[in-house]
This record gives structure tokens, C-alpha cells and sequence, in this order.
């Protein structure tokens, strides 16, 4: 966590999301051990339940809006109570600190300010996608065995499920994302591709949720024209690699997105050329992959060198093979020298764009709002 200043200030944007604060202070060089997130929380704390809205967090400025509609959802849903929301990056909280001048959290000091503002009942949301090992992390690691077991084992918590935790989540996702390219996917000679995060690991399964909504979405399709891929889960690449050197495959999977597109021409009889490929990320928010991997902010127009084996974005990949690029939802190109991101004008949607998608974090908190066995302490796990 970065140096603090402690002089508090009503900042407009922490009023409204009750994300952090302004800071001041004479003596910058001074490093204090009390919690940064203490002094605000009391100042603010209304209600006896708390809610921790859990993110990866994002360095892109334009990404954060979402984050904004969605405490502000969450607020609406649950009036009693307090709506905060926690980034598990510090990365990400270090970077949003320097260009918003605000002060962002990591999970474990809201946690911990809560407690000694004294409440009760604390939520915690995930806003995660899949069920990977950053989910588990947070719920399993920060908010279970470090707050609940071993620092404050009497206040009572509430763990809420990712995006993606049933089948059914899954369906509602797959219908809202085929509603909004349903007339594009009506015509065989336009793909869509969604870029999910992945997750590195295979042994937590989680990739395969990608999977479910690549089946769940061509099942609403006449031409099967929806593929999901990765940026960090082998198998699932643009191109895979080599899982020891890092280096590419000379023979690509049949589960890479570069052997599903080319699958797709064959059995359709179309020359890529003759194909126009829509993007979208398939995460929360459209930030540092969304705008550098999927879209290239900073690699120009030449696919020249862009070959499918190359580290370059998906878009310049799907040029150098021929294909076309739908350039609807992009940012536009005379933003490409904005300090990490779009300035203005950015029209990149990311799953959190859409309300139907952002209810289902909401349906979750509510599944076990009013079931006193889903709230649980750390009590149990004490020694006698």
C-alpha cells in the first residue's frame, strides 16, 4: 500500500461510492501504521451491515464507470446497508491513487476498518467472472482464514458467489451477450470473439466456464459463429504455447481461438476475407487487456508482422490472416497516446456494461441475504 495522508476531505467521488478519500498532510515522508481506511469508514458508517464489493481492479481510468454503476446498483438493492468497494491489485489501487488523487483499498483494510468501526455484519461480493484462483484468494484466503479466523473471528460474514457460479448464471449471460449481437450473428460471414481472462492454473476448473458459455451461446446461433478464448490459460490463446519454454506451438489446438476461427471457414466454405470479426472482452470491466490485448491500443494499424504465433492483440492477428475487424465497439484511434486509456469516447463493452448482467451479482447477495446459516464467523474455528 502506498504512503497515506491523513487530513480528510469530503471528495464528491467518495460520497458518491464510498470507494476511499482525498488525503492531505504536511509531512509526506512519514509513514504511519494505523489503517488508512479507519478514519473514513467511521466517518461515513450509517447502517449495521457492511458490503464489500470485491474487484481484480483496473489501471484504466474510463473502466472504472462501471464499477460506479455498480455500487450505486448495490446501494439501490440493499438501502441498509453500507456499499464499499475493494481492489485486490495493488497495482491497480497504486495506479487509480496517482490519477485520481483518492485513496482505493485492498480487501483485507476494508475488512479490517469495518470491524473496528464496529459492525456487525459484513458482505463480501465477489465481481469476478470466474471461480479462479484471484476468487478463491480473496474469499478463501483474505476474508476467511486471515479476517474471519485469525484477526476478527466474532463478526459475522457473508461470502457471495462470482459471475459464473451456476449453470444457470451462465445461461443469462450467454442470452444477454446474444441479444446484443443477435443481427450481427444472423449472417455466417461475422464471428463473434470474446476474450476472457483465464486462469493459469487448470486445476481449479475454472476455465471450463468459458467453455459452457461458448456451448451456450452457439446453441442460440444458426452458424455456430461464437468463440471464447484466453489470455492466460494455454489452451484457450490466440495461438497456444509451449507450457515449459513459453515459446508458440508449431501445431496449433483445436481449442485455440486461431484453430476454431479456421475450423469455422472450412466447414462454412468462407475465405477469411470473406468474414467479419466482432470483439468484446469477456470480463467485468474493459481495461488493460481489453484495450492492449484484444484491441492494440498502442500497436498502430501495421499486421504486417502480426502473424497468429505473435505476441500482438488479437485485432492486428485477425488482419495479418485476412480477416475484417468490426470497429463498432472499439476506442476510437485518435486516442491512442491517452495516459492508460481513453480520454473520452471509448466504446468498448465488457460484460459489466450491461444492467442484466450486473443483476446477477445482485440476485447472489440477495440469494442468502435473509438465510442466517449463509452468515457465518470465524468462532467455530478457535481453539477451546
Amino acid at each position: 500500500m502506498n504512503k497515506f495522508k491523513y487530513c480528510l476531505m469530503a471528495a464528491a467521488l467518495m460520497t458518491a461510492t464510498n470507494v476511499g478519500f482525498t488525503s492531505c498532510s504536511d509531512d509526506d515522508d512519514v509513514e504511519s501504521t494505523q489503517n488508512p481506511a479507519e478514519e473514513y469508514v467511521k466517518s461515513v458508517k450509517s447502517k449495521d451491515t457492511a458490503i464489500l464489493l470485491c474487484s481484480f481492479g483496473s489501471t484504466y481510468n474510463e473502466a472504472t464507470h462501471i464499477y460506479d454503476d455498480i455500487v450505486d446498483e448495490f446501494k439501490a438493492a440493499f438501502p441498509d446497508a453500507d456499499v464499499y468497494l475493494s481492489f485486490s491489485s495493488n497495482t491497480c489501487i497504486g495506479r487509480l491513487e496517482a490519477t485520481r488523487d483518492s485513496a482505493f483499498y485492498h480487501v483485507d483494510t476494508w475488512l479490517n476498518a469495518f470491524a473496528e468501526a464496529g459492525y456487525p455484519k459484513i458482505a463480501v461480493q465477489s465481481l469476478h467472472v470466474i471461480p479462479g484462483e484471484e476468487y478463491l484468494a480473496v474469499m478463501n484466503g483474505t476474508v476467511k482464514k486471515d479476517f474471519m479466523i485469525r484477526d476478527y473471528p466474532s463478526v459475522n460474514v457473508l461470502r457471495s458467489a462470482n459471475l459464473l457460479s451456476t449453470d444457470d448464471d451462465t445461461e443469462a449471460v450467454a442470452t444477454t451477450l446474444y441479444n446484443h449481437y443477435k443481427t450481427s450473428l444472423a449472417d455466417k460471414h461475422n464471428v463473434l470473439l470474446l476474450m476472457g481472462h483465464g486462469n493459469p492454473d487448470d486445476n481449479y476448473n475454472a476455465n471450463q466456464k468459458y467453455v459452457d458459455t461458448e456451448e451456450a451461446m452457439q446453441a442460440k446461433t444458426e452458424f455456430d459463429n461464437v468463440f471464447v478464448g484466453t489470455v492466460d490459460y494455454g489452451k484457450m490463446l490466440f495461438w497456444p504455447l509451449n507450457e515449459e519454454t513459453g515459446q508458440p506451438l508449431d501445431t496449433p489446438n483445436p481449442e485455440c481461438i486461431y484453430s476454431k476461427l479456421m475450423n469455422y471457414c472450412k466447414t462454412n466454405n468462407l475465405k477469411p476475407e470473406e468474414v467479419t470479426v466482432f470483439l468484446a472482452p469477456f470480463m467485468s470491466i474493459a481495461g488493460d487487456h481489453a484495450h492492449n490485448d484484444l484491441w492494440g491500443l498502442e500497436e498502430g494499424e501495421d499486421s504486417s508482422n502480426a502473424a497468429p504465433q505473435s505476441d500482438s492483440c488479437w485485432r492486428l492477428k485477425l488482419q495479418n490472416m485476412g480477416f475484417k475487424v468490426d470497429q463498432t465497439e472499439t476506442h476510437p484511434s485518435d486516442q491512442a497516446d491517452a495516459d492508460h486509456g481513453i480520454e473520452n469516447g471509448c466504446n468498448i463493452k465488457a460484460l459489466g456494461d450491461f444492467p442484466e448482467i450486473r443483476q446477477i451479482w445482485i440476485n447472489h447477495l440477495k440469494e442468502n441475504w435473509n438465510n442466517p446459516d449463509a452468515w457465518q464467523n470465524g468462532e467455530d474455528y478457535q481453539p477451546e
